[in-house]
């Protein structure tokens, strides 16, 4: 009998691990190899996705980075406000008239004098047109002289008086007012040009309707007004048919205070209609030096508000008043020039007029009427230079 124990070693003996090598010491796998003969399995990677670490043999996807994505969406974001902007731009300059004037500064040079200027201050002059019409001159019911001041960080106005005797080139003396008649605004820079010596760079025309557009879009201005202006914006408001109510503003039902000036004001709420009014009052209280002193402070009122407002209602405010904008200023210019008056926003607001209370006096002639006439050109020039350059209290 043959004996058990002369089995082959290799036969595999159940719960015996020990028996599971041969005497070589190789793995015998049942199909002719043996582990030192059978070929490492190595799995493929893609040279463009490597392998993640602690997984082997499989492929993971590799995440894009969320700096990238975050990138992309900013540029998109980026792209459409520039859009955005350039086509609110391009619609606002459509909008806008333009003469193609050219301020003719030889004319006061050719009469010996040169004219003023300043470093960081840019002029331009502004006209309040009424009852315009197609292919004639309005009426211009305010100048008033706009100095940027990027030196002293002030916004500066300088009324100048419609009723100022002066020398219209080529049409001789008359009052300021006629020579925006004669030839409108172009005429109106050089006629102060000539006069004052004070060099203009542009200047820009804006119908009263727009004026009521202006305040309406900021949701009215807020004025004192005493008793006597506020009956008088009732009187016309009601006179032109504008409203049905004789008492819109019932000015005896506000309470009224003493200001600085020792005047008994209330403070009123004004629309659009009811602020020009204001802005055109010359019966109620004093004269035209009062009515330029009301222009200066709604102006002043207004740049307030439109400092304070968020941009959609600033933006909004631009586009409604551009239509009624008129301008010798080309797009581009104009471009830069609405970026650095939107700037001076925040400049501090300073008033000035022309003649100054000591250097006129009253005359009549039959050609024109009642003019004022300035006493002292000379040091009615010194005053308006000073003003313009240095910081103004």
């Amino acid at each position: 009998m043959e004996n058990n124990n002369n089995k082959d070693k290799n036969i595999k003996i159940p719960g015996n691990t020990s028996n599971i090598y041969s005497d070589s010491g190789r793995m015998n796998y049942g199909d002719g190899f043996s582990d030192d003969d059978t070929p490492e399995y190595v799995p493929v990677r893609s040279k463009r996705e490597p392998m993640q670490q602690g997984a082997p043999g499989i492929r993971v996807k590799k995440k894009k980075g969320k700096g990238k994505v975050v990138l992309k969406i900013f540029i998109i974001i980026l792209i459409t406000i520039f859009l955005t902007a350039g086509i609110y731009l391009v619609l606002v300059l459509g909008r806008i008239h333009y003469t193609g004037d050219k301020i003719d500064h030889s004319i006061a040079e050719d009469n010996g004098i040169t004219l003023k200027e300043f470093s960081n201050v840019t002029n331009i002059m502004l006209f309040g047109e009424d009852n315009h019409k197609e292919g004639e001159n309005g009426r211009a019911d305010s100048m008033i002289l706009l100095s940027i001041d990027k030196t002293n960080g002030q916004l500066k106005q300088t009324s100048f008086m419609r009723d100022i005797y002066v020398n219209i080139p080529g049409y001789g003396e008359n009052k300021l007012n006629a020579s925006y008649a004669f030839g409108g605004a172009k005429l109106a820079c050089e006629t102060i040009e000539l006069n004052f010596g004070l060099k203009i760079d542009d200047y820009m025309i804006v119908d009263f309707n727009s004026f009521m557009d202006i305040v309406d879009s900021l949701g009215g201005i807020d004025l004192e007004l005493t008793y006597n202006e506020i009956a008088y914006i009732n009187w016309q408001s009601y006179r032109n048919k504008q409203t049905d109510d004789e008492d819109e503003l019932k000015k005896d039902e506000y309470e009224y205070y003493t200001d600085k000036d020792g005047y008994s004001v209330a403070l009123v709420h004004l629309n659009g209609r009811q602020a020009l009014w204001y802005a055109r009052d010359r019966d109620s209280a004093g004269s035209d030096f009062d009515r330029t002193q009301r222009q200066r402070i709604v102006i002043s009122t207004i740049f307030a508000k439109l400092k304070g407002s968020d941009p959609f209602t600033l933006l909004g405010t631009v586009f409604s008043v551009s239509k009624y904008l008129t301008t010798n200023i080309n797009p581009i210019s104009l471009t830069g020039k609405g970026f650095e008056l939107l700037f001076a926003l925040g400049y501090e607001r300073c008033e000035h007029r022309l003649p100054s209370d000591d250097n006129y006096y009253n005359d009549y002639y039959d050609h024109c009427g009642q003019v004022l006439v300035i006493s002292d050109y000379d040091l009615e020039k010194e005053r308006l230079y000073s003003y313009i350059e240095n910081k103004s209290e």
